[in-house]
């Protein structure tokens, strides 16, 4: 998120995100008492999914924009956020970044599902990057 104040009025933000990892366009919100979850989701992204992560930090150069994981604490801060939806994991959008919103914390059996689901963000991010560009180069060769 380039603009501080628009994240912290969205409906997203909670002041228990009062920790974060940011490696380029991974970014990581999360309650301090969950670094260790935060730290296997960031861990396990560039064990897994290297491939996808390296493609993310060149659009991200090229583009600024960022995938923003929000861990939520518990049941109550993520339905503040997500009021009536009963899930797991949300997909959304702020501005130009995408959103991976979690109802934290989460038990290790359930560490691989956030982990396919990051890596489809940034897997769906590098292929409407790339469909982009392709547009506006065909459109400049005509």
């Amino acid at each position: 998120m380039r603009d501080y104040t628009t994240w912290m009025q969205s409906r997203f933000y909670t002041p228990a995100f009062n920790s974060a990892i940011f490696d380029g366009p991974i970014r990581i919100y999360f309650a301090q008492l969950h670094e260790p979850l935060a730290l296997k989701i960031y861990f396990g992204l560039q064990q897994r999914f290297e491939n996808e992560v390296l493609n993310a930090k060149r659009l991200h150069r090229q583009t600024g924009n960022s995938v923003c994981i929000l861990l939520y604490p518990n049941s109550e801060s993520f339905e503040l956020s997500f009021q009536g939806l009963d899930a797991f994991m949300t997909k959304d959008q702020l501005g130009n970044d995408q959103v991976l919103a979690i109802r934290g914390p989460f038990e290790d059996q359930d560490l691989d599902e956030v982990l396919k689901s990051i890596a489809e963000i940034l897997r769906t991010w590098n292929s409407e990057v790339h469909g982009s560009n392709f547009e506006v180069a065909a459109q400049a060769s005509v």
